[in-house]
């Protein structure tokens, strides 16, 4: 029996602003048919009855009230795919939406449109995730990934599992299993507490890094209480610093809560670097502490230890400056020792990285079958 006719759909695929242009994407079988009779060209003609795909035509669209358009014809025929380039505010978008929604057009958000008219699955969730990326950096590597990097590299790894060539497929999870930990940061930021006693500076350290103040400073021990969060971008990474309150003894009852949501933040960091005061005494992270680097603060003023017992830190002056360009170069490498070169296969979201992760498994514990079907099982996993 044949395939029930799909509905036809239409969405808004850039964000609203004053000002800006808009443009909504119709897609379905019933495209041409329900927007034909909307559009008048500039002179009041109609449409043509069978527009060439790629053709641009300039006019409005509605009925007494309309809004000036771009109507452009990206594919026709069965599956048909059309573009209104309109007005970007929110009043004239949703005029135009309800306007093809009343004639029968399923409106729907971009990221469920995408799922709904793109065949390749993973092509559709790069493009989502793309459009979620934080940095220039993030984005290059995700514009490969919807350029089909990803999806070449899971599809020669199925095909080695088909033909039993373990081996070579082992070979291939190998690879993008290596930047599964990338591959989870690529849209949502790494998390990096900024951790230490009161007045070593993590504060003005924090404002230094994001170029603003962000964060109160103070001489009075125990000023930041909570934890306060700023976004950067670090080498292109994209980081969530915390700046978190002192670690010290026999503070008052408010400011211990600010002492414990502090010990959290730095466990639950990706990232913690501890902060030691070139100016006054160190004072060092728990032994049993994990991730942690240190940062010697204030080598703008005379030391009082020898700054050297804390090997590999980076020394800076939040105050002149001084060592921030390799605090962050250090930074970018503690987070992504190894980044990925240009065109390599990424897996670009968590259920991808957690799918690779799985099949490699099962592949290592010598179930080829099982890893094959999670392999395969990426292309579904791709959209929600």
């Amino acid at each position: 029996m044949p395939s029930p006719e799909r509905e036809t759909l239409a969405a808004c695929l850039t964000p609203p602003g004053a000002g800006a242009i808009a443009v909504l994407a119709v897609d379905g079988p019933r495209a041409w048919d329900v927007v034909r009779p909307l559009f008048r060209t500039r002179s009041g003609a109609e449409a043509p009855a069978d527009p060439a795909p790629g053709r641009f035509l300039p006019g409005r669209l509605g009925g007494e009230v309309a809004d000036e358009v771009v109507l452009a014809s990206r594919r026709m025929g069965p599956s048909q795919r059309l573009e209104l380039h309109c007005h970007g505010g929110r009043a004239a978008v949703r005029f135009l939406l309800d306007l093809l929604a009343a004639r029968g057009i399923l409106v729907c958000d971009w990221r469920e449109f995408l799922h709904l008219t793109e065949p390749d699955t993973l092509r559709a969730a790069a493009a989502i995730a793309l459009a979620e990326a934080p940095t220039a950096r993030t984005a290059a590597i995700l514009l490969d990934q919807y350029h089909g990097a990803f999806a070449a590299a899971l599809d020669a790894v199925a095909a080695a599992l088909g033909r039993g060539a373990g081996a070579v497929a082992s070979a291939g999870l190998d690879a993008l299993a290596r930047w599964t930990p990338l591959g989870r940061r690529l849209t949502a930021p790494w998390r990096v507490a900024v951790a230490g006693p009161p007045n070593v500076g993590k504060s003005s350290l924090v404002n230094a890094l994001a170029g603003y103040q962000r964060s109160v400073v103070a001489p009075t021990p125990g000023t930041t209480r909570d934890v306060v969060t700023t976004r950067l971008a670090i080498d292109g990474w994209p980081v969530e610093l915390a700046d978190t309150a002192g670690l010290r003894e026999g503070a008052d009852a408010l400011e211990r809560q600010g002492v414990r949501m502090a010990r959290e933040t730095s466990a639950a960091a990706d990232l913690c670097l501890w902060l030691l005061d070139a100016s006054a005494p160190p004072v060092w992270p728990d032994a049993s502490a994990g991730g942690v680097r240190w940062v010697v603060n204030k080598v703008d003023l005379p030391a009082v230890w020898d700054v050297a017992d804390a090997q590999e830190a980076v020394a800076v002056s939040a105050r002149t400056g001084a060592g921030l360009p390799e605090l962050c170069a250090a930074l970018g490498g503690w987070l992504v020792p190894d980044p990925p070169p240009p065109g390599a296969a990424v897996p670009f979201t968590a259920a991808l990285c957690d799918g690779i992760v799985r099949a490699k498994r099962h592949l290592d514990e010598g179930r080829p079958e099982e890893a094959r079907r999670s392999v395969l099982s990426l292309r579904r996993a791709a959209m929600p």
